[in-house]
């Protein structure tokens, strides 16, 4: 009878010793006790219980026909998902007459018994996880009832640093926050505050720095999770009072553009030339002979918040509607003169590279053994390894999804949305046809997206 050996650990299981070694040793130690022939040893360092999307995982189930038993150091080795156990026991095991062993609980699928502790096993094993979920929430509410923020990797918001779990006040940091609290009540305007605190001498955030602080309950005393607000341990630096008032006028001075963005085909895709930093959109409206104008603009962003940058931009301000119609225009060309060619780059083989690391990870388990390296070097390049691997696959999807190649009849019906449909897809179309926006003066460069 040829068994297959299939080990699963999570980084932080490494870490508390339960780990590859210990499990490939124990399931060596039950197959040969059985007199079952050693098949394979499938080995996912560093992955979740909670998917099935595990390579050697799948690469089992694909050699499922080479054995006729596959072996686990414990049920949720396999899976933390009751659905997920199931389905790999039920579908593909059995269904493949490939029986199932798991060493600690004892288990086997060649009885109906076995198969019934089976099911109730893996729903034990989907109850922990969901309960450790529900532990962590609770834990997370109960250190806001306590008063203490609860944070998020290394996070600390501005005026505060934290220690000891605790939010401990940064005096200068409290000072510019009051004062930038004080000067929008007095000015009604984030970029005159900017230009107020410059004079005084404070460093100078960026904008959407301020318009977050001024929003922000934290300064009021209390702290937030899940959308509840509790009191907190914290040093005010603003009364409740005056953080009302600045909501109202913060809602009352939206202005013309407050949903600027949402008109903006070109927003998000244009770099100034002079500086490096981004477009961004403007609206201003006149009033002439009893009729109300208004106009909007692409504005670089060291121009249109200059308080925030050694020296403001000098770079042209264009008029949107005419910078679109230019773009526009620019796409109607291409799809007149552009000749269409396969594109003969060499591609990266996503499949070869990810088996590459597997292969690694996998070289490190013997040296192991032989004792040649010691286990926190082994934790540390399997989670080195790990990290590159999940990089590799986000970039395999990224790619997937962006189709490079673009046909001569797709592009035709590009220039077909930019003149007959509505923004969101003219905004679309865009998007997908360019990549970025440089501009210099009266110089557009456009850098396309195939």
């Amino acid at each position: 009878m040829k068994a297959a050996l299939y080990i699963r650990v999570s980084t932080k299981e490494q870490i508390e010793n339960y780990s590859i070694p210990s499990q490939k040793e124990r399931l060596e130690a039950y197959c040969k006790s059985k007199d079952w022939e050693l098949y394979e040893t499938y080995i996912d360092p560093g992955h979740s219980g909670a998917t099935m999307d595990r390579p050697n995982l799948q690469q089992m189930i694909k050699d499922i026909n080479n054995f006729d038993v596959i072996v686990v150091y414990k049920l949720d080795r396999l899976s933390r998902s009751q659905r997920h156990t199931l389905e790999l026991i039920e579908d593909h095991f059995l269904k493949n007459k490939v029986n199932f062993a798991s060493v600690t609980e004892n288990l086997d699928t060649s009885t109906p018994m076995g198969r019934a502790m089976i099911g109730i096993m893996s729903a034990f094993a989907q109850l922990e996880r969901e309960m450790i979920a529900e532990r962590m929430r609770n834990g997370h509410i109960k250190r806001a009832e306590e008063g203490l923020r609860v944070m998020g990797g290394d996070y600390d918001p501005a005026g505060y640093k934290r220690k000891s779990g605790t939010l401990i006040a940064v005096q200068e940091e409290k000072e510019h926050i009051q004062k930038a609290f004080d000067l929008y009540e007095q000015h009604l305007s984030i970029t005159k505050v900017q230009s107020e605190l410059k004079l005084l001498g404070y460093p100078v955030w960026r904008f959407r720095r301020y318009r977050d602080i001024l929003s922000n309950k934290l300064y009021t005393g209390y702290v937030t999770f899940a959308g509840a607000y509790y009191r907190g341990k914290h040093e005010a630096f603003i009364s409740e009072e005056q953080f009302k008032r600045v909501q109202t006028l913060l809602d009352r001075h939206k202005g013309a553009n407050a949903n600027k963005a949402k008109e903006s085909l070109l927003s998000g895709l244009l770099t100034c030339g002079c500086c490096g930093e981004s477009f961004v959109t403007y609206s201003s409206q006149d009033k002439r002979n009893g009729k109300l104008y208004k106009y909007r603009y692409y504005i670089c962003k060291a121009r249109r918040f200059p308080s925030e940058y050694p020296e403001k931009c000098l770079n042209k301000n264009w008029n949107a509607k005419k910078l679109e119609q230019v773009i526009i225009e620019e796409i109607k060309h291409l799809a007149v003169t552009r000749e269409f060619k396969k594109d003969s780059g060499k591609k990266i083989d996503f499949s070869s590279q990810l088996n590459k690391i597997d292969k690694q990870i996998e070289r490190l388990l013997p040296l192991y053994l032989e004792e040649k390296i010691k286990k926190e070097i082994l934790d540390k390049q399997v989670e080195i390894l790990t990290v590159q691997r999940e990089e590799l696959q986000e970039r395999q999807k990224s790619e997937e999804a962006e189709k490079d190649e673009l046909t001569e009849e797709q592009l035709k019906n590009y220039v077909i949305d930019l003149t007959e449909s509505e923004f969101h897809i003219k905004q679309a179309a865009i998007r997908k046809l360019i990549k970025s926006i440089t501009l210099v003066n009266e110089d557009v460069e456009i850098e396309w997206a195939f």
